[in-house]
């Protein structure tokens, strides 16, 4: 979108994180917004759910740079969100992840120093390559401490350098396996491969974790809704249960949207806080360029994943304060499989949750591709349980036995594509692969009038990927100069 739109009313397709994000700043600039999310609450993977009186979280289960000088911390104060209310700070003993590989454990710490004095140790033949990452790692970090990082530029990756892919850099230093290996988990957790990953989104997410690292105070529906509420007590109105049918265009520019349910809402604009794949669904074959339109349909997706929560016996294993991974590489120090632990206290006093995420390809489900949720049929559920109950297994090797161990739930790339509409389940939305990037940099100029992209597909996954995606729609939307003068006050 080359031009500011003009007008005053504005749709938000989707509930979640970014939608809600991005209609917070709209109503904070004074312009009128209505939220449409198609599931009966709104949230989307912010929000947790209950199995047997437990709560179960969906996407958030841990979150970096939410400290008052940091990126994300700083666009909460934008956005009128207390941290405080929401988080609390991991890593009291020091440590945030723990690597669990077969040859060798490595700590994620707090604090940049800490993690490289902790690089160095693991690695000290490694000294002049990790003098070149650090230093780039540093610059990186320092340039998101800057409002500048979300407030005044139209895109915060101009340095070429820093879109190759850093399995690339890797192989120029030279870098050892075992470097290899801990440098790209921060890739896994955006769902790229080391050698897929431009450095700039390595370098966002371990700065994030290694600024501050936060889990829920409670659960997932309380942020939803607190979010919701700030959304609300702006003006803004939020019409759940309702999927949208069409968006509305009149010579390349936005109308309005029409409704499943056969209602009409007019609009300025329009915001897709969703999958750009979803939202091409939502538009006349005609409505963009064929080439931009064929580049949205061939954009590869990150892969799925498998979750299983368990409930323990809160006695036996306390609640631990840093995350772990468990970990198999190769012998170049590619991960070759990965399995992400979790457990935390849970709303009932005698249980606590062990969450565990692990790969699950979209494809290993075309049996029920075309079935929804909830009915799915018995070899479904007995297939997912039987993965379940294999992770659980092996979750013993790295806790030992777990006593009064019970499958609550578990849910697979269906689950989140019919929750998310996101086309194949992925909960990381397309793939951020440096291959992928210019296809990529075209969402940002959709070519209607009034249509921009918001959330995770917009910039970066993740919750502080989704809510930059937020300020980046609103500033496409608005024009910079609009934007920054009206939020660089709240500040």
């Amino acid at each position: 979108m080359k031009d500011p739109f003009t007008g005053k009313d504005i749709i938000i397709i989707g509930a979640g994180i970014g939608g809600l994000s991005t209609g917070i700043l709209l109503l904070l600039l004074g312009y009128r917004v209505t939220i449409v999310e198609k599931n009966r609450k709104p949230g989307g993977l912010m929000r947790s759910y209950l199995r047997r009186g437990v709560d179960c979280p969906v996407g958030v289960h841990y979150v970096g740079a939410l400290g008052p000088s940091e990126p994300l911390g700083k666009m909460f104060r934008v956005l009128g969100i207390s941290v405080e209310d929401l988080f609390y700070p991991m890593g009291s003993a020091g440590v945030v992840d723990r690597y669990l590989f077969d040859d060798f454990v490595f700590d994620l710490p707090v604090g940049m120093d800490a993690y490289e004095r902790n690089l160095r140790q693991a690695c000290p033949a490694q000294g002049a390559a990790l003098d070149i990452l650090m230093k780039s790692l540093r610059e990186i970090s320092g340039q998101m401490m800057d409002s500048s990082f979300f407030l005044s530029q139209t895109d915060p990756f101009k340095n070429i350098d820093l879109l190759r892919p850093m399995g690339e850099l890797l192989d120029d230093l030279q870098v050892s396996a075992r470097l290899r290996a801990v440098l790209a988990v921060p890739c896994q957790l955006i769902g790229v491969e080391l050698d897929e990953c431009p450095v700039i989104f390595h370098h966002m997410v371990a700065a994030g974790y290694l600024f501050s690292s936060w889990r829920l105070k409670e659960d997932g529906g309380k942020m939803a809704d607190i979010f919701a509420q700030r959304f609300t007590a702006l003006g803004g109105e939020l019409i759940l249960n309702s999927a949208v049918r069409k968006i509305n265009l009149s010579s390349r520019k936005v109308k309005g949207i029409s409704l499943e349910a056969g209602d009409e809402l007019f609009a300025d604009a329009v915001v897709a806080a969703i999958h750009p794949k979803t939202m091409l669904g939502l538009l006349d074959q005609g409505a963009l360029r064929n080439s931009l339109r064929e580049r949205i349909l061939t954009l590869e997706e990150t892969k799925g994943v498998i979750a299983v929560q368990a409930g323990v016996d809160a006695a036996m294993h306390g609640e631990l304060d840093y995350n772990i991974y468990r970990l198999h590489h190769d012998e170049r120090g590619g991960i070759t499989d990965g399995i992400f632990y979790q457990i935390r206290k849970s709303n009932v006093s005698e249980t606590n949750l062990l969450s565990i995420i692990a790969r699950s390809l979209y494809r290993d489900w075309n049996r029920w591709e075309s079935t929804v949720s909830g009915r799915r049929g018995a070899d479904y559920e007995e297939k997912k349980l039987a993965i379940g109950q294999d992770l659980l297994k092996k979750a013993e090797e790295v806790f030992g036995p777990l006593k009064n161990a019970e499958i609550l739930d578990v849910f697979t790339p269906l689950t989140l594509r019919d929750y998310v509409n996101c086309p194949e389940g992925s909960c990381y939305g397309v793939l951020r692969s440096a291959r992928q990037l210019l296809k990529i940099a075209s969402l940002n100029n959709l070519s209607v009038e009034g249509l921009c992209l918001a959330g995770q597909n917009a910039i970066a996954p993740g919750v502080m990927g989704s809510i930059l995606g937020s300020f980046n729609a609103v500033r496409l939307l608005i024009g910079t100069r609009r934007f920054n003068g009206g939020l660089s006050r709240l500040l």
